[in-house]
């Protein structure tokens, strides 16, 4: 149908919009919040809405109401399903002071992503101390409610304007928007912890009951995990896990665990060691031919036989 809901929450960028890709919306966001503060305007609210359904409310604002406060800058998008973290996240990393999302009630059951999505930047937020409140939505046809919103919205402490450049797949553009928020945020925190679905994490394994099987490696689809060809050892990098869940559902002694969180600790871009162990060698040539806990479980079954 178009409504770009699965763009929103595909955390790879193999879903996407193409008219227009993430890139272009925050080059339009990064152009319209560079114009504003170079003309010296401050505290600026960013009102993100579909442009079918917000500008008749804006326009019934103006004709017939206060019209938008001078801090109120309207950003009109085709679908707004198809935001993802990176795009909400954005304006405050850029130097807005909130975001208000203008949501169509007829289209409230499409919409699940987009609110999970807002509730994961919101954690994000007030992990890094700005607050929760700094994102807001409002679903509504009515101008006279909507105006009242925007009128009622109160002063939060300004922000320094700040730079972003667009570049890269969605992904990058992710992480370039959270790195920009944990530079400038009042409590640059090591860890902040998400909810459930976030795109962002690492996994947990229980190290006594994994046995180097590796069927999560293969799994993995964004190379997060990874073997040693020369020893029986699991690897993680936490910067390319998007928290699809694969490895945990693979894994044969369930053992696996997700935790949504955003890192900022500098081995996020390193493969870190999970388990390692020597290998099973042959009893007769000393030959390694395979994990010693896979051979361990082995004997384990065999015995209750």
């Amino acid at each position: 149908a178009g409504c770009g809901a699965c763009a929103g929450v595909c955390p790879t960028g193999a879903a996407t919009y193409a008219a227009p890709p993430p890139t272009t919306l925050l080059e339009r966001l990064r152009a319209l919040l560079r114009t504003y503060h170079g003309a010296g305007g401050r505290d600026a609210v960013l009102l993100v809405h579909e442009a079918r359904h917000g500008e008749p409310l804006i326009d019934a604002l103006a004709r017939l109401g206060r019209g938008l406060p001078a801090r109120v800058l309207p950003l009109a998008v085709g679908e707004i399903g198809q935001l993802g973290l990176e795009v909400l996240a954005a304006p405050v990393a850029l130097g807005a002071s909130r975001v208000l999302l203008l949501l169509p009630p007829r289209k409230e059951p499409e919409l699940s992503g987009l609110r999970a999505t807002a509730e994961q930047v919101r954690a994000l937020f007030e992990g890094l101390g700005y607050g929760a409140d700094r994102l807001e939505l409002l679903a509504t046809d009515d101008p006279d409610e909507l105006e009242a919103r925007l009128w009622a919205l109160p002063l939060v402490a300004p922000l320094p304007a700040r730079d972003l450049v667009a570049i890269g797949g969605k992904r990058s553009l992710l992480r370039l928007v959270v790195d920009r928020l944990h530079e400038a945020a009042p409590s640059p925190v090591p860890v902040v912890p998400l909810p459930e679905g976030a795109p962002l994490g690492r996994i947990v394994v229980s190290v006594e009951g994994c046995t180097l099987c590796h069927a999560c490696v293969g799994a993995c689809p964004t190379g997060a995990l990874a073997a040693d060809p020369d020893r029986p050892m699991l690897r993680l990098k936490e910067e390319a896990c998007v928290q699809c869940g694969l490895c945990r559902n693979t894994c044969p002694e369930k053992v696996i665990r997700l935790e949504p969180r955003a890192c900022f600790e500098p081995q996020l871009r390193e493969y870190v060691t999970l388990k390692e162990e020597e290998p099973a060698r042959c009893v007769r040539c000393g030959k390694p031919f395979g994990t010693q806990s896979s051979i361990e479980r082995i004997v384990q079954k065999l015995a209750g036989a």
